[in-house]
């Protein structure tokens, strides 16, 4: 009689613990909706693209940051940087400034000459980029600019042709970059 209360508490307890161990397949969504972070800012990631290459204009710089620290090789933010603003300043070329706060010249020389061989990749046929040491450039938006820019960011327009800075470019014209 003890055996089967021993047998029948061991089977009783072996199931709780089966049963217990179990978890729900997903239990992180189990009580929430479902939810895609990523399609959820598609729609911003398109409109702040456009305020995102106006800055870059603007400034038309790299700094200390866009370099592995202690090093003169480029970053992946830097790389990224240089890439599109070669993008965006093919048709008129100019000058990207290496804003830096550092004490090593050498260092500083280093990072410049990577920068410039970077671009050299990007600008093979098209109207030259330099890079030279100085301050970020570029006054900023007022507030009229701003809200002319929205306008812009919100025309359709593929982005094959966005900011090309030729005659007929814009929303409509076609610019350098092909057709709408």
């Amino acid at each position: 009689m003890r055996s089967q209360r021993f047998t029948g508490a061991t089977l009783a307890l072996v199931t709780l613990i089966s049963i217990g161990c179990n978890q729900p397949e997903d239990p992180a969504t189990m009580n929430t909706p479902p939810y895609d972070a990523a399609e959820s800012r598609r729609e911003l990631a398109e409109f702040f693209a456009y305020h995102q290459d106006n800055g870059l204009l603007a400034q038309r710089a790299i700094a200390d940051m866009h370099f592995v620290p202690g090093t003169s090789h480029l970053s992946g933010a830097g790389e990224a940087q240089l890439a599109r603003l070669a993008e965006i300043m093919q048709d008129t070329g100019g000058t990207i400034n290496y804003d830096t706060s550092l004490g090593d010249s050498g260092l500083a020389g280093a990072r410049l000459a990577s920068a410039r061989q970077f671009l050299s990749t990007y600008t093979v046929g098209k109207k030259p980029i330099q890079v030279a040491f100085g301050m970020a450039g570029g006054r900023g938006m007022d507030a009229v600019e701003a809200v002319d820019g929205r306008g812009v960011a919100q025309q359709a327009e593929p982005r094959g042709s966005a900011y090309r800075l030729g005659p007929g470019a814009g929303a409509g014209g076609g610019g350098a970059g092909g057709g709408n």
